[in-house]
């Protein structure tokens, strides 16, 4: 059957995914690649000027006999082969800026201090609902795709580490990252061109993509597994697309002291098992509404051996991360571009589908990250198992002078862009019997706007306003940002820039350096880590500069 590359999801703009091996519709440009060396070899073989010259009996019986005992040489369609190079990278300078007493006098006089941006704010976490994306950190990716007529061979290296700035961090990359072969034809159903296609490898899929916050609303999915699309246009304005897919997700560890003697086997590893389905209807250039289905489990008892209390294979077998949800984006003249996307996420013993590979949903890694983030675990089964619900939704409206005013974009040279956005999540805990916690639930809403004004067609700048509320029912917990931004790039319209940024932060009085949920885990995913040490619980810094160069290709 023949088979063809097959178009990809285009939701999914380049991310911490995000879209790697699977952009294969980028505008990046196309060179043809030399003939493939295997037909360039035989093709020589026939033609070599070295061999003699062939009697009329010899070309005769070249040209239409085969010596007997041997093989035809098999013929191989000569198809060109053609690279594409897709990548994305953020490179950003963030510094925080403070008065605070000497770290080894912290009741003596406060001085100025410029720390590494990340190290003070609380909105840099990219798996914390506190993320903002004001300072996002550092991420490169690279994929290489070779095609040809029905086929798409991807194979990308990922980091989210820029080693060269100095210090280095041995768990940055991931090389290589990601890998997928994607085979589908072309078929006449009902009389319409059809499309069915069929994708195999590591990548990451992700449907509900949130690009204010970087996140997943409906689940991204980290793994190694099989994707099946089939695309079917109804008419010449409605299309139809099916997509399921199923793959694993590698739970585990690695042990570095075992490394130093067995790096082949220092990995302790688990299979994770995730499942997909999504119908999309889109109409036109106007409207594109997706119902959306994931499920996480496991069955492999290599992480659960020691039968820990409350964490033992049997727990384990009945973990289950699943998400039901929707996204739609309405796009009409004139009236702008509206995007939302509810979701519900159920988790059962969260706990028990780590926080590596697998499902990555609403700023968090598998069920792990979820039981985490939002359900109160804390290595305590008998206080929480990470089991609970979320209903959560996300929406975007954008709009520009360029739209109200009926013109294409970049017909006009000074464009204004208009973006409201926010994002909900009110989880709801289920935890056993006897446990010392006494909140059942955590309410959490953050929201934002920003106006972009086109200067020069190479020159922006913006204004955006951010608060994250991330206890509605414990006010303290509360943070804003006003920021405003310069931007250069080679055209407004164009997929890189170079800008600089300041924000000025405002905090609630229990928003803090390291802080913790009443139960003894980090407001901030890693704060525990990266903010402890003498300012811990300290205010975090109030004026955060950032120089940042990003780019898509």
């Amino acid at each position: 059957m023949p088979v063809m590359a097959a178009a990809e999801e285009p939701t999914d703009p380049p991310s911490s995914d995000a879209a790697t091996a699977d952009d294969s519709e980028s505008d990046a440009p196309t060179a043809a690649a030399p003939e493939a060396p295997a037909a360039k070899t035989r093709s020589s073989a026939r033609t070599s000027a070295a061999a003699p010259e062939a009697t009329s009996t010899e070309a005769g019986a070249s040209a239409d006999t085969q010596a007997p005992g041997s093989e035809a040489e098999p013929k191989v369609p000569q198809e060109d082969w053609k690279i594409e190079v897709h990548g994305y990278f953020r490179a950003p300078m963030a510094l925080g800026i403070s008065s605070r007493p000497d770290p080894q006098d912290p009741n003596g006089p406060s001085k100025g201090q410029i720390s590494y941006g990340p190290n003070r704010t609380v909105d840099s976490s990219y798996y914390s609902f506190a993320y903002t994306r004001l300072q996002e950190q550092d991420w490169a990716e690279i994929t290489f795709h070779a095609k040809k007529k029905h086929v798409d061979a991807a194979v990308g290296w990922m980091g989210y580490w820029l080693a060269a700035a100095g210090s280095r961090n041995p768990d940055a990359a991931a090389v290589p990252g990601v890998a997928s072969l994607t085979l589908d034809t072309d078929f006449e159903l009902a009389g319409r061109k059809s499309n069915i296609a069929i994708q195999m490898g590591a990548w990451w899929p992700g449907f509900g993509y949130f690009e204010k916050y970087d996140t997943f609303t409906l689940g991204r999915f980290r793994h190694i597994g099989e994707q099946l699309r089939l695309t079917v246009p109804v008419d010449s304005d409605l299309t139809l697309s099916v997509v399921e897919g199923f793959g694993t997700g590698r739970d585990g560890s690695f042990g570095y002291q075992v490394a130093n003697t067995s790096p082949l086997y220092a990995s302790k590893v688990g299979a994770d098992l995730l499942a997909y389905g999504n119908l999309r209807v889109t109409y036109k250039k106007n409207v594109d509404v997706g119902l959306h289905y994931n499920t996480e489990w496991t069955r492999d008892p290599n992480l659960t051996a020691d039968g820990a209390p409350g964490k033992a294979y049997s727990d384990a077998a009945q973990a289950r991360l699943s998400v039901v949800g929707a996204e739609a984006n309405l796009v009409l003249p004139y009236a702008g571009r509206l995007w939302i996307s509810p979701a519900y996420v159920s988790v059962k013993n969260g706990w028990a589908l780590g926080g590596y590979g697998g499902t990555e949903v609403m700023h968090a890694q598998g069920g792990f990250g979820i039981a985490t983030n939002y359900l109160a675990y804390w290595n305590s089964p008998s206080n929480s198992t990470g089991t609970g619900s979320m209903v959560n939704v996300g929406f975007l409206y954008e709009n520009s002078l360029s739209s109200i005013l009926g013109k294409a974009p970049g017909e006009l040279a000074h464009d204004v862009k208009l973006s409201i956005f926010g994002l909900m999540a009110n989880a709801s805990l289920d935890l056993p019997a006897g446990t010392a916690l006494t909140q059942k639930s955590i309410k959490q809403f953050k929201y934002g706007a920003d106006v972009t004004v086109q200067a020069l067609n190479w020159l922006g700048v913006m204004l955006r306003g951010d608060t994250v509320n991330y206890d509605r029912d414990n006010p303290g917990l509360i943070f804003s940002a006003i920021t405003t931004r310069l931007s250069v790039s080679s055209h407004f319209l164009s997929s890189e820039s170079i800008y600089l940024q300041y924000s000025r932060y405002i905090y609630g009085d229990r928003f803090l350096l390291a802080g913790q949920w009443p139960w003894g885990t980090p407001l901030v995913a890693g704060s525990d880590v990266t903010q402890s040490g003498v300012y811990s619980g300290k205010k975090p810094d109030m004026d955060v500069i950032k120089l940042q160069a990003t780019v898509a290709f």
